[in-house]
């Protein structure tokens, strides 16, 4: 059985579309967000100097929980967030045609073991490159 959890958010960024405009779109809430033009903050509040280049709008798909993969693959994970957001698809091309991007970006932790497999079909790669979706593995082995 395989020796990982993860958690997966859906990160869009944008040069000049506003966070409403996601929102409205996918009809979802993101779990953090900010236009362009917003004056950078840490998550706490604590002002950094400047303001934001670019928009962003992330939503955690895992509801702030690690899912083991011994219950629930990475792969069937991701398949069934590309059937849900596959509705989209048009808004997505639209998203990165004009500048933007998505990703799903994992937090991917090693349990008992750095040894972590993940095994991407080419039907999945193709499903999610078609909504034009990049993934971003960040991988964190147990010290």
């Amino acid at each position: 059985m395989p020796d990982y959890k993860f958690c997966v958010s859906l990160n869009i960024s944008h040069p000049s579309m506003e966070v409403q405009t996601i929102s409205e779109q996918l009809s979802l809430q993101p779990t953090s967000s900010h236009d362009v033009g917003d004056l950078r903050v840490t998550k706490h509040g604590r002002q950094l100097g400047g303001t934001y280049e670019d928009m962003r709008w992330s939503l955690d798909l895992c509801n702030g929980n690690k899912f083991d993969a011994e219950t629930v693959l990475f792969e069937d994970f991701i398949s069934s967030k590309n059937a849900e957001f596959k509705r989209h698809k048009s808004f997505f091309n639209h998203i990165r045609s004009s500048g933007g991007t998505i990703e799903y970006f994992v937090g991917w932790f090693s349990v008992d073991s750095i040894n972590m497999t993940i095994y991407l079909e080419p039907s999945l790669l193709k499903s999610t490159a078609d909504l034009d979706i990049s993934i971003v593995l960040c991988a964190y082995p147990e010290d």
